[in-house]
């Protein structure tokens, strides 16, 4: 009998394990070909929600919803072949983190607006 349920309980644990590894790692293999492509994808996306993004602190993203109605967007500079702007994809970045954060913290209203745009770079409205 003991034999028995000390089996079982290295069954359950072994299968605990299990569950729990499985939830870790992504189940299918990967190429850094495809690893590449599907990156390239989520950097672009990231980068444009980037752009909208006031301040991410406390698992809350303040953003903005119109940003180039109060100033007109500079051109923006020649990037190599998938590359994005950094300083917009940095915010993108961390808004998805205070995001996730948001999420395991329940909180209610994780996105909210700031404004309508962003302020022009001699105003005192919004350090960043």
């Amino acid at each position: 009998m003991k034999a028995a349920i000390r089996s079982l309980a290295i069954f359950v644990a072994g299968a605990g394990s299990a569950a729990v590894f499985a939830g870790l790692y992504p189940a299918e293999p990967i190429s850094p070909e495809i690893f590449q492509e599907r990156l390239t994808k989520v950097l672009v996306e990231v980068e444009a929600l980037g752009g909208y993004v006031a301040i991410a602190d406390d698992g809350r993203i303040g953003i903005y919803t119109n940003v180039g109605a109060c100033v007109p967007q500079p051109p923006l500079p020649k990037f190599p072949a998938g590359a994005v702007d950094a300083r917009s994809l940095a915010k993108g970045a961390q808004a998805i983190v205070q995001f996730n954060q948001g999420l395991i913290h329940e909180e209610a209203q994780p996105v909210y607006v700031v404004g309508k745009c962003r302020p022009y770079a001699g105003s005192v409205a919004v350090k960043y």
